[in-house]
């Protein structure tokens, strides 16, 4: 093909601009199609995200509940916890009680048991008691 001399001159000036503008061309393609990718994996991330979350929630929700199964069954231990303290308490109480009548009982029988001394001893003063209680009344009956 044959140009005209007029623009002979200019011919590589044009070629150098039409490749500056197929170079653009792709430039600016590859960039708009580096954004929309990176738009597009941000999207995807943003829906892992999400999704993420939403299991998290489920997931926070299921603990919440068996955290909140845990302290319903932690109170009704500390109640019944409580309640055998205070069986405990009074238990302790009556066994303080019991200890108590039983120390007097005790302390009753042992005054008993020595008036029952001081009388035996004092009979055994007396002679005429004295030949009394030396005398065997009838063997199957044991007095002391």
């Amino acid at each position: 093909m044959n140009i005209p001399d007029p623009l002979a001159p200019y011919v590589g000036l044009i070629r150098l601009v039409l490749w500056c503008a197929v170079g653009g061309a792709i430039f600016i393609g590859g960039c708009k199609h580096g954004a929309a990718s990176k738009l597009a994996e941000a999207e995807r991330t943003v829906t892992a995200a999400q999704g993420e979350r939403d299991k998290a929630k489920e997931n926070s929700a299921s603990y919440l509940a068996s955290a909140n199964a845990c302290g319903a069954s932690l109170a009704n231990v500390n109640r019944e916890t409580e309640l055998a303290q205070q069986r405990a308490a009074e238990w302790k109480r009556a066994a303080d009680i019991a200890d108590a009548r039983a120390a007097q009982a005790r302390a009753d029988a042992a005054a008993a048991a020595a008036k029952a001394d001081k009388a035996l001893q004092a009979a055994k003063a007396k002679p005429a008691c004295a030949s009394q209680l030396a005398m065997q009344l009838c063997p199957e009956i044991p007095l002391l």
